[in-house]
């Protein structure tokens, strides 16, 4: 996977702890170098939850693709521009087409392997479930006695 140059923070309170997690969308910059778009994008989290809201309208699920490696997490696809039959010429185009790809760091509260995505109406949808906070409880080794 290919690291762009920029780097994007986006943090979110953890008001338990007082602590922040973070998702670092890096792939605002152009897709490979050649010509492409970047898909508007919230992230919004839950008590439970941080989800990744992209808007891919026109798109269907099979040109979009979620690769999870490591602390990142990819998502690209193609949006292909729609004939018009009978089109003679554009008078305005405003509708991004091409390759896309945005890459997010993931922070370790959230549970890697539980990732679940949904596209639907043009949305797509992906959530990132936090893991679950249980105390651990430290041994304190009894005193050696020579």
């Amino acid at each position: 996977m290919d690291r762009p140059k920029k780097l994007f923070t986006v943090r979110f309170s953890n008001e338990e702890e007082g602590q922040e997690c973070c998702l670092d969308p890096f792939g605002q910059n152009r897709f490979l170098g050649r010509e492409g778009w970047t898909p508007n994008t919230d992230i919004v989290e839950t008590e439970d939850a941080v989800v990744i809201l992209m808007d891919l309208a026109g798109m269907d699920k099979a040109s979009i693709k979620i690769i999870r490696e490591g602390d990142l997490l990819q998502i690209s696809g193609v949006r292909k521009r729609k004939q018009v039959p009978g089109m003679r010429r554009f008078h305005r185009m405003e509708i991004d087409y091409g390759p896309f790809q945005k890459l997010f760091r993931v922070p370790r509260d959230l549970n890697l392997e539980s990732i679940e995505a949904e596209h639907k109406d043009g949305l797509l949808q992906v959530v990132l479930p936090k893991k679950a906070k249980e105390p651990v409880e430290i041994v304190i080794e009894p005193e050696e006695t020579y």
